[in-house]
């Protein structure tokens, strides 16, 4: 037996039909939202990117401190160049490399805005010449790091001579030097106009001076260096220094000298 189906529409409660509406009015707004937000991020980072590869902030200008001389070769090392864009700079790879320079103790990089990048370094100071393998000579700074070649000797009351030879590279630590380094620190400018060389003895470890005109400066231990350095200059200072070969301020209270034999002072 069959069912018969009214072709009649179906009346809806006008509070349901209220109701459907407002739930696709509210789901359209979300979507309608949802796409503003990302057509924003879209737009803003287009505009970003677009802004940052405009000359409007591109590097103007770079700006080098405490380099001295050697502007160009920090330059080189930054890998920076003017009409860079300034948002896609590399700081602090920049920084990192300028400090990776033998001759360099700190660097520190950063963007002065509109178009400027400022570098700041500060130098490591020779304080001692060393020889080296090859002939050659390599200054050191007060923390022995070898921070360049030398062209020339240094001249008499110039940069200490540490008669300790180095075999590293250019931005290695001298090890060995750390004692006469200790010494050199120690030493007044008075007295090193007197010195040609601070010693280690590679046995014992002896520090010592070679002064000019050949006499030796027995220090002994590392300890009590400003005393041994005030009883060396005493000794240079009261003593004639005549046919004198060796000073002893082991003991810095109680120098000792000793002259070689026969004795022809200069007339």
């Amino acid at each position: 037996m069959g069912v018969a189906v009214s072709g009649a529409a179906v009346a809806v409660d006008p509070r349901m039909k209220a109701r459907r509406i407002a739930v696709l009015r509210e789901q359209g707004r979300r979507r309608l939202h949802i796409l503003v937000a990302l057509a924003s991020v879209v737009l803003v980072a287009g505009v970003g990117f677009g802004v940052s590869r405009t000359p409007l902030v591109d590097v103007d200008r770079i700006s080098i401190t405490g380099g001295g001389a050697r502007t160009a070769e920090i330059l080189e090392s930054t890998g920076f160049s003017t009409g860079m864009p300034m948002l896609s700079l590399d700081l602090g790879e920049a920084e990192r490399s300028v400090a990776s320079l033998p001759w360099v103790r700190s660097a520190r990089v950063w963007r002065d805005w509109p178009g400027t990048v400022r570098i700041t370094v500060v130098p490591r100071v020779p304080v001692a010449e060393v020889p080296a393998t090859g002939g050659r000579i390599v200054l050191i700074d007060s923390y022995g790091y070898a921070v360049e070649w030398a062209t020339a000797p240094a001249e008499p009351g110039g940069l200490a001579h540490v008669a300790v030879p180095f075999a590293g590279r250019l931005g290695d630590i001298h090890t060995a030097a750390d004692g006469p380094l200790a010494v050199v620190a120690a030493m007044p400018d008075d007295l090193r106009a007197w010195v040609s060389a601070v010693t280690v003895d590679p046995g014992s470890g002896q520090l010592g001076l070679q002064l000019i005109g050949g006499a030796n400066v027995m220090l002994g231990e590392q300890n009590l260096l400003d005393d041994k350095m005030s009883a060396v200059r005493a000794v240079l200072a009261g003593t004639e220094l005549d046919c004198i070969t060796e000073i002893d301020v082991i003991m810095p209270d109680i120098a000792t000298v000793t002259r070689h034999e026969p004795c022809r002072p200069r007339g």
